[in-house]
């Protein structure tokens, strides 16, 4: 089903009530790929990276968003339309690169049912000037109220002061692999994941 277009909740400023200043659109497939560089472009500002990394960013995007079953593709979107934030992810389809490298050592850890009847959440990035508004919460939610799916995957860095973490604990998500490594990847990442009640 479309998601209702939203005016956001209101917000107190000098004692007078205003609209919130964004919101949540879920988009048709055709127009993220159209905005892959809008995306681009928010992730690498929230991580600082350079433009080779960014250009990574949007062509896997661009490769994954057609493959993939279940696409929800989410859009945190200014007064003008600007992109403030998005949210992507898929069915969890094993045979794919990341089901695959996270998989064994689930199982090893006697949590592979959570692969059964999963969603893949890839990418959740706000823009920095954005940041601390409430967007990151607001995606979850929506993301939330669109997909059946019984848990929700996806990985974060296993840096302590990632605030990424505190807002996916805030929103149900457990820890169940800290310190995973990738295969040639140096740095420890955690998997997280979401049961639904």
């Amino acid at each position: 089903r479309r998601p209702r277009r939203h005016a956001g909740r209101r917000a107190t400023v000098e004692g007078e009530m205003v609209p919130q200043a964004w919101t949540i659109r879920r988009l048709p497939l055709a127009e993220a790929e159209d905005r892959v560089a809008e995306m681009g472009g928010v992730y690498q500002r929230a991580f600082g990276y350079d433009r080779s990394r960014r250009h990574h960013f949007e062509q896997r995007l661009l490769m994954n968003l057609p493959r993939y079953r279940d696409v929800v593709v989410l859009a945190a979107e200014g007064p003008s339309g600007e992109l403030l934030g998005f949210l992507y992810g898929y069915d969890l389809e094993r045979g794919h690169w990341w089901p695959e490298q996270i998989a064994p050592a689930l199982e090893r850890a006697g949590l592979g049912d959570w692969l059964d009847d999963a969603f893949e959440l890839a990418e959740l990035e706000v823009d920095p000037p954005a940041q601390r508004q409430g967007i990151g919460s607001r995606l979850l939610r929506t993301l939330e109220g669109l997909t059946a799916h019984r848990h929700t995957l996806l990985s974060t860095t296993a840096d302590p002061a990632d605030r990424a973490k505190v807002l996916y604990r805030r929103h149900g998500f457990v820890d169940l692999l800290p310190g995973f490594r990738y295969g040639g990847v140096g740095d420890p990442a955690v998997i997280m994941g979401r049961r639904r009640a």
